[in-house]
């Protein structure tokens, strides 16, 4: 019985750890450009871009880069643009699970990296498109 327990606790801890793992972004997603459109929701401190409409309206879906504003910008524009075309501008940052409390501070506004990629952006600037 110890034997089982230990089996389905190790498979479940192994589970969690893929889960974790990050992933390439959408290919949709040039993490080399300085501008993105996309579907927008927020979620905390931090924004998830989605390549499509679609993907965006799905409650679990992983289809998406994450990233943030400086702190008053993020405020603002999670009052106003969730669920919204809109065009991103800024910069992407590799992301790291070694990160200090597996956060990347962009100027007071934390990213925890939800869509779990390679990649984060580090928005200047949110508008509707």
């Amino acid at each position: 019985m110890k034997t089982a327990a230990f089996a389905v606790l190790s498979a479940l801890t192994l589970g969690a750890c893929a889960s974790t793992a990050t992933v390439p972004p959408p290919a949709e997603f040039d993490a080399g450009a300085q501008s993105w459109v996309g579907w927008v929701r927020f979620s905390g401190e931090e924004f998830r871009l989605y390549p499509e409409q679609n993907a965006s309206r799905r409650a679990f879906s992983q289809d998406c880069v994450s990233g943030a504003l400086p702190r008053d910008l993020q405020r603002q524009a999670s009052a106003d643009l969730g669920g919204m075309k809109v065009l991103v501008q800024g910069r992407t940052a590799p992301w790291s699970d070694d990160l200090p409390g597996d956060r990347l501070d962009h100027e007071g506004s934390n990213i925890t990296n939800g869509c779990r990629k390679d990649v984060v952006i580090l928005a200047s600037s949110i508008r509707p498109n």
